[in-house]
């Protein structure tokens, strides 16, 4: 192989693990097993380099979207075998079939893999819930509708990628500043979905018009986070679907317009 196109190779592999603005001469020649001299040679100038590793990138784009669905899924499993703590992003790497370098191009830490799970489940709750809700006040007994989306909302608590263990090991585990402040602003903007839809359905008559929407959102959240903290201390005296029943009775009650 020509040492032109050992150089194009090792370029075309580093643009599949890392921002073309990362990728530098040195990283490419030790990739390729030639001085850095002959890598500005064949790309002129670095920003002659960049350029074309853009260009590369962008070709490969749909292909790089797919490396990260790979990667989020291969976490999920690998969060919810081994736990939070004892996951790193090697091992999440080798379920993939992937480089670590692939990983870390995605993904900057274990902490920021995880946020992304939680954001993907997150996003596709909110995207159904108007519905589900809209269908739940429409009913003939809202009451007994609203313990069967509890169950659901409980059973995504419960059972998501990796389980509601995980998701608390994560958050009680979590010291760094920014991702404390990710998280808050991950769970802040479903919240506000949750407390604006939960307004236009206050204008549409279906709710109290003396309760603050927001905070019907947060409570409910609240609620269901804390059903599941006392199922994980004591799963034979908390039974989620008796006390998600008399949870329903009493939220109904309490919103239901006068």
């Amino acid at each position: 192989m020509s040492v032109r196109n050992q150089v194009l190779e090792a370029a075309q592999e580093l643009a599949g693990t890392k921002p073309f603005d990362q990728i530098t001469f040195a990283e490419v020649a030790h990739l390729a097993g030639v001085h850095w001299t002959a890598v500005r040679r064949h790309f002129g100038d670095k920003q002659g380099m960049r350029n074309w590793l853009m260009e590369k990138q962008c070709e490969n784009q749909e292909s790089l979207n797919d490396t990260r669905t790979r990667i989020l899924e291969a976490a999920a499993k690998t969060f919810a075998e081994q736990g939070y703590t004892t996951t790193s992003l090697d091992k999440v790497a080798a379920e993939a079939g992937l480089t670590k370098g692939a990983v870390y191009w995605h993904f900057s830490s274990k902490q920021d893999l995880f946020l992304a799970i939680m954001e993907r489940n997150l996003s596709q709750q909110m995207h159904q819930l108007p519905v589900q809700i809209e269908n739940l006040l429409e009913v003939a007994n809202p009451e007994a509708a609203l313990t069967v989306w509890l169950q659901s909302q409980f059973d995504c608590l419960e059972s998501g990628d990796g389980g509601s263990l995980l998701f608390f090991e994560f958050v009680t585990s979590s010291r760094e500043q920014e991702i404390r402040e990710k998280l808050q602003a991950m769970y802040g903007k479903s919240l506000e979905t949750l407390g604006t839809f939960l307004l236009q359905m206050q204008q549409k008559g279906y709710i109290a018009d003396n309760l603050d929407p927001q905070s019907l959102g947060i409570m409910v959240d609240a609620l269901l986070k804390g059903v599941v903290i006392e199922w994980m201390i004591d799963p034979v005296r908390c039974q989620p679907q008796q006390l998600l029943h008399t949870m329903a009775k009493v939220i109904w009650q309490g919103i239901a317009p006068k």
